[in-house]
């Protein structure tokens, strides 16, 4: 016959307590630590808005200010502190956060408002400014808009007249819709060429004309350029006499 072993039940009682107290602690961390990211996810978002109805402010006021008293790089440093903040909001809590992405609505607002005003400025203060749009999206649609950013953030450094304005092309907002350039016609369309230049640009140029249609998306001065361009393609669309 065999002797079993009395069961502790002290020991089990000890080790689901101990079990239990670990579990809820775990619990009661993890919750408090939500809450927290959660808070300075809040505190981050009042910020941006205050920071965004700040220059829609500024925008405002600028618009009957006299030419002489305004220079060519009128709020552009607080739009570009304004997109340095939200992408570190975006590499903190994730491209497609919902906060993010709701923030990212607010800031292609502020752009594209400052690209208006901007384009307005240039017409009546005769100011040699050159807007760009850039159209990206994640790197799973786009595996050349980070190497497009790039290129362009180069270019920034080197002509300060330049303007750039960022957009997520999938974001789901109607102002935005409304400026996306339409897809392509033609071959000819790609590169933003007049159909009077087509023979000539495709008999002098030995790299091939069209691109796959896709993203990322450039529009110098209204005219869409499909495809990734480096440096040196990026020099030849932009009219550099106006610099």
């Amino acid at each position: 016959m065999v002797n079993r072993k009395p069961i502790n039940t002290q020991k089990y009682i000890l080790t689901f307590c101990f079990t239990a107290i670990i579990f809820s602690l775990g619990f009661f961390v993890s919750d408090y630590l939500n809450n927290k990211r959660f808070s300075e996810i809040n505190t981050m978002k009042q910020k941006f808005q205050i920071q965004v109805l700040a220059m829609e402010t500024q925008l405002d006021h600028f618009k009957d200010i006299l030419c002489a008293d305004i220079g060519d790089d009128i709020l552009t440093h607080e739009l570009h502190l304004i997109g340095e903040k939200l992408e570190f909001m975006a590499n903190n809590l994730g491209h497609n956060h919902p906060e993010v992405l709701h923030l990212k609505k607010y800031y292609s607002l502020l752009q594209i408002r400052h690209h208006h005003f901007s384009q307005q400025l240039c017409e009546r203060c005769n100011l040699g400014l050159v807007h760009i749009l850039y159209f990206f999206a994640n790197t799973k649609y786009c595996p050349d808009c980070e190497k497009q950013s790039a290129v362009l953030s180069f270019l920034r450094e080197q002509y300060p007249l330049l303007r750039i304005y960022s957009f997520d092309y999938n974001l789901d907002l109607m102002a935005l819709a409304a400026i996306k350039p339409l897809p392509p016609k033609s071959a000819l369309e790609l590169n933003g060429l007049p159909n009077s230049e087509q023979e000539s640009e495709l008999k002098s140029d030995t790299k091939p004309l069209i691109q796959e249609y896709g993203l990322p998306i450039i529009v110098v001065e209204g005219k869409p350029f499909w495809g990734f361009k480096d440096i040196q393609e990026m020099k030849k669309i932009l009219p550099l006499t106006r610099f």
